[in-house]
């Protein structure tokens, strides 16, 4: 494939994973892994993998036939409240017609003038960012190395993964969304004209939200939620119509980066004074030693207690990331894990060995890394106390650069299942 190239694809639903042991999964790619077994161990590395590839939300329902399941205690409010799909009336039809033409000749003014290149969709999902088509599970993926025995359960990461190509201006963080880049100039705000104009006629609902959620996800109440930074939470279960159903909305809510755009960024700790009312803020990283951090996180056993390490994504050359950061919250050191040549990875998942764990560094970090040279993907397992590699699973499938991820025991696995 050339590095390029990409893939539009329409979606279908694939089938489950296999086993609920182990899963590892991408932006829109789950991979997942066994390595516990009641069969006796060999002397060679061996593991049980799957891979697979979803595309959430509003999914198209595939053809085939598929078999109703009996309602249960649990799926009851989802089956019997999904709406049907309504047909579309003369009005709407003919309102569908004249919006979409009037789109198409807005795009096709765009490309008449060159787009900058935060908005260029040559720019913006070339090379791996480009899009992905589903990929059916995979089961054993070669390794290398020997993987730890804590790791069972499945690592979970969202991204931008583009169903369509872009009709004019596209951000990386759109996904198959509005893009932002499509906003700029007066075309940009007649096109957005032109969705309020879809949704007065009825041909878009957006009261339940229509964002990507392709931000990151989270696992809570025994459940696998994809967040959106700009659209409602989704909780990830497909209703009988191929779309997820949005879990509510906070009254008033407003969520924003803590950051302005050109700003040179330094890794800071704020302490507030709730008797003084007064912040005081402290540079972590020396100066000399400044580089540009993102996507960080620490052990989630110590979440609301004070850390002492921190791991972040080396974002350098940006967009794409080189590696990660251990970062001690007290002294400031710096340590550095480097993919090396021209292999690059994402947001470092710290993964603890045990809750017990007396040092809080005691776990591994895992990260998918893409070979730009080969055009190889794979995850690759490190010693969060060393920095050192312990295992590395090859990938069948490209896997392109996404955001924010998780990771759910397999225990926790089986009630979301």
């Amino acid at each position: 494939m050339a590095a390029t190239s990409n893939t539009w694809i329409n979606t279908k639903l694939p089938s489950s994973c296999s086993s609920l042991k182990g899963a590892s999964c991408s932006p829109q790619t789950p991979s997942s892994f066994t390595i516990r077994s009641n069969k006796r161990r060999s002397n060679y590395n061996k593991i049980k993998c799957s891979l697979q590839t979803l595309h959430f939300p509003k999914q198209l329902q595939p053809t085939t036939t598929t078999t109703k399941p009996k309602p249960t205690k649990e799926n009851k409010t989802a089956s019997t409240t999904a709406a049907p799909v309504k047909d579309w009336n003369l009005i709407q039809k003919a309102a569908a017609m004249a919006i979409d033409f009037a789109e198409s000749a807005l795009a096709s003014h765009e490309r008449q003038h060159p787009l900058p290149k935060t908005a260029d969709p040559r720019v913006q999902i070339a090379g791996n960012f480009a899009p992905v088509p589903e990929h059916p599970s995979t089961h054993s993926l070669p390794i290398a190395g020997k993987l730890p025995e804590c790791i069972d359960g499945v690592y979970v990461r969202n991204g931008a993964n583009p169903m369509y190509e872009p009709l004019a201006g596209h951000h990386l963080f759109d996904g198959d969304g509005m893009a932002i880049g499509e906003l700029h100039g007066h075309s940009g705000i007649a096109r957005l004209l032109l969705f309020y104009a879809r949704g007065l006629f009825g041909l878009v609902d957006g009261k339940n939200g229509m964002g990507v959620a392709n931000a990151g996800l989270v696992y809570f109440n025994n459940r696998l939620l994809a967040m959106s930074e700009d659209d409602l939470p989704y909780h990830v279960r497909v209703t009988p119509n191929g779309d997820l159903k949005t879990v509510g909305q906070a009254p008033e809510c407003f969520c924003f980066h803590l950051w302005n755009e050109n700003l040179k960024s330094v890794l800071s700790e704020i302490r507030l004074n709730l008797k003084t009312g007064k912040s005081t803020r402290r540079a972590i990283i020396r100066e000399e030693e400044q580089v540009n951090l993102e996507a960080g996180m620490v052990n989630k056993s110590k979440l609301g207690r004070k850390t002492q390490f921190a791991y972040l994504a080396l974002a350098e050359p940006w967009p794409k990331v080189s590696g990660f950061a251990k970062v001690d919250l007290s002294s400031g050191e710096v340590k550095k894990y480097m993919y090396g040549g021209e292999k690059f990875g994402g947001e470092p998942m710290f993964l603890p060995r045990s809750a017990w764990s007396e040092r809080e560094d005691d776990g591994y970090i895992l990260a998918f890394v893409h070979d730009e040279k080969e055009w190889r993907s794979e995850l690759q397992v490190v010693n969060a106390m060393t920095l050192e590699l312990e295992a590395t699973i090859e990938l069948p499938s490209r896997v392109p650069y996404g955001f924010h991820g998780t990771f759910i025991q397999s225990k926790d696995l089986r009630k979301q299942a």
